[in-house]
């Protein structure tokens, strides 16, 4: 572990209230950076789990939500809820929750007619970023009024390239996992391009599916690839370091993983054919072990 090299440990299964659903499916995980509270997106239970950073649910939305088919949630800072789902008109959009988890009215300003959002991340001002897949378009809204901030093309995407989730940078950079190209997007915080890294294939440093990015302790960026059920290590140059995961469904396996989220000291990644997120603890020189 020299060099400022982190490792992963297997911790636990986090467990989710599942209520009469009887098996969850989490399909997104978001976490609020003031708290480390993960917020857990689960399309089988068409709803939403409050996680702690230590693993504990501290609150699961009801049907008071009113949730059609919520695809990405995330934490607001006033402990709200915004997200994606179907609005009155049936079109993809983005709501809010209270607190409470009760529906807020929240008028967000459409910024092509065809706009079909798949992901959502709240930023580190409070304002929100979607990504629509299919149209290869990164979206910006002001939290407060839902207007658009600004809405901007990926170049070299098509409806064929299954884009992941982005995730923001402690440097504020977007991070959007290429799906089937192979790689890793890098957008600056306005959006603009900033390259991109990582090399298609099969073996050990290479990207075959990446669907998700996190951030380590020390501005690491840990690649979530779901082929090859594996978590890239790289450095904050985007070297490729070491990973860690391999296929299977016991403790510490990952199984066609959807999703990742670090929070202070751990990571968690969401296996949605699973049912379940688990626990890594992370060590190494730059997680301070």
């Amino acid at each position: 572990m020299a060099n400022g090299t982190i490792a992963f440990h297997y911790e636990s299964v986090v467990q989710l209230d599942v209520g009469e659903a009887g098996l969850a499916r989490p399909v997104a995980l978001s976490v609020d950076p003031a708290t480390g509270d993960v917020c857990v997106t689960d399309e089988r239970g068409v709803g939403f789990h409050v996680v702690d950073r230590h693993g504990i649910t501290l609150f699961t939305t009801s049907l008071a939500a009113a949730l059609s088919t919520p695809v990405d949630g995330c934490l607001e800072r006033d402990g709200g809820f915004v997200f994606i789902d179907r609005g009155p008109d049936g079109e993809r959009t983005l709501r809010k929750l209270d607190l409470r988890g009760e529906p807020l009215r929240f008028d967000v300003e459409r910024p092509t007619p065809q706009w079909r959002p798949d992901h959502l991340i709240v930023g580190a001002d409070g304002d929100y970023v979607s990504l629509d897949k299919v149209a290869g378009t990164l979206t910006k809204h002001d939290a407060a009024t839902g207007r658009v901030l600004w809405h901007r093309t990926l170049e070299g995407v098509s409806e064929q390239s299954e884009l992941g989730r982005p995730a923001e940078a402690p440097d504020g950079r977007l991070y959007i996992p290429g799906g089937e190209l192979h790689l890793v997007l890098v957008r600056t915080a306005d959006g603009e391009d900033a390259g991109s890294f990582g090399r298609a294939g099969t073996g050990p440093g290479r990207l075959a599916f990446p669907v998700g990015v996190a951030f380590g302790p020390g501005g690491e960026v840990l690649v979530l690839d779901r082929m090859r059920h594996t978590v890239l290590v790289h450095d904050r140059d985007h070297v490729f370091k070491s990973e860690f995961g391999s296929f299977g469904g016991a403790p510490g396996q990952l199984y066609h993983p959807l999703a990742i989220a670090a929070t202070p000291g751990r990571i968690l990644v969401a296996q949605g054919y699973e049912g379940r997120v688990q626990a890594f603890g992370i060590f190494g020189t730059e997680a301070g072990e």
